[in-house]
């Protein structure tokens, strides 16, 4: 989810249902709630992208004090966002639209996708333009994350040694396994690497499926697994192929490659984990300071009445 989104979500989908209930979508649909800089939100527009929100973010509801408040806060904010991109030139044509809509359908037959739809009784159509929306709030994100600053080195390693709890492990192996239904099956391939087959290729056959680059062998950590498979990768010396092991999976053959002591971890193991650990802050400050410079330079005004009807509605 992108840096917005993540901030943004919000329980907008029961504030969709509560504002219907109170009365806002029972006043006349040209009526303005929200000015924005130059923008003017109806009442109409306001419960389109109201919906477009509800689409386009995993909203959860509950526990808002004061739901109208949150929902004045959060949609200024999209329209603040949405009115820069239109100041910046950012568009989503129909073309990037309609390539992106056949990326997101090859996963999907005619039938399957129109009934997700129906799911969410959504109409194609609004969907599409919700979509949109999306696409262009996600490219006016990319366009202002641009300012954020590569992480260096000395921040890393700065990082490093002022954290290093965060990166002491328990021991660890490096292993690959074969894994099949019967015992006599699992004896059976045990026979045949015995007599010389190669683990690795019979690894690709019988190891474990959805497991990318089994044959090169997984790292696990002490503790992370079963109890029966433990104590047998744990005992097993690196190299040696360990013989058929059962466990409430099925049955195993496992072999070591490699093997780590209980320690910390090096500057050089930990530097991909710290740099997105440290980037992410990075984007997040970026973007609330971004927002923040935003708002105050951005004339905003609300129809107070509205708003003062629907909360005593």
């Amino acid at each position: 989810m992108s840096t917005f989104f993540k901030i943004f979500a919000c329980p907008v989908a029961a504030i969709v249902l509560a504002l219907s209930a109170c009365g806002l979508f029972e006043h006349p649909e040209q009526r303005v709630v929200i000015t924005v800089g130059t923008q003017h939100i109806t009442v109409k527009e306001l419960k389109r992208d109201l919906r477009r929100v509800a689409l386009d973010t995993e909203v959860m509801v509950e526990g808002q004090e004061h739901p109208m408040e949150t929902l004045v806060k959060k949609m200024t904010d999209y329209y603040l966002i949405l009115g820069y991109g239109k100041q910046q030139g950012i568009k989503v044509s129909d073309d990037e639209l309609e390539a992106a809509v056949k990326d997101i359908k090859k996963d999907y037959s005619e039938k399957d996708f129109q009934e997700t739809l129906l799911q969410g009784y959504i109409d194609f159509e609004e969907w599409k333009e919700s979509f949109r929306s999306r696409l262009l709030m996600k490219k006016i994100m990319e366009k202002v994350l641009e300012g954020v600053q590569p992480v260096s080195f000395d921040e890393i390693k700065g990082y490093y040694q002022d954290n290093q709890d965060e990166f002491t492990h328990p021991a660890m192996v490096r292993f690959r396994q074969i894994m099949t239904h019967t015992r006599a099956e699992a004896e059976s391939i045990l026979s045949r690497i015995r007599s010389g087959e190669e683990m690795g290729q019979l690894v690709q056959k019988y190891g474990p499926p959805g497991v990318p680059g089994a044959e090169e062998g997984v790292w696990i950590e002490k503790g992370d697994l079963e109890e029966s498979m433990e104590k047998a990768l744990f005992s097993l010396p690196v190299g040696k192929i360990s013989e058929v092991v059962e466990t409430p999976y099925g049955f195993h053959i496992f072999q070591v490659m490699e093997r780590k002591a209980e320690g910390l971890k090096s500057l050089p193991e930990a530097m991909k984990e710290i740099e997105a650990k440290l980037f992410y802050a990075k984007e997040d400050a970026f973007y609330n300071n971004w927002l923040k410079n935003l708002r105050e330079s951005t004339p905003v005004k609300i129809n107070h009445k509205v708003l003062e009807s629907l909360e005593l509605g």
